[in-house]
């Protein structure tokens, strides 16, 4: 089949070239603060000290052992994939 045996596209009277410039752009502007911010209680969440965990504070926080990981990194060998780049 080549390009000329499709028949041709229908041609859709509607359609016209634009002759009036698109509007300028506007962007959003911040509004003001809420009147009663200084008044609202702070949120509750720590803020953020800057430090790492260490690898006892991660393996608490995942629930892991150095067992499990062993486990885990045998098996990601084992499959063909580099346990420390890929998970």
């Amino acid at each position: 089949m080549t390009q000329d045996d499709h028949d041709a596209l229908p041609v859709n009277p509607t359609l016209a070239v634009r002759t009036d410039a698109p509007p300028e752009d506007q962007p959003a502007e911040q509004g003001d603060a809420p009147a009663d911010l200084a008044e609202r209680p702070a949120s509750g969440a720590p803020t953020p000290s800057g430090e790492g965990l260490n690898a006892a504070q991660v393996s608490a926080l995942l629930g892991g052992s150095e067992e499990q990981a062993e486990t885990t990194r045998a098996l990601e060998s084992a499959e063909g994939q580099n346990p420390d780049t890929e998970s």
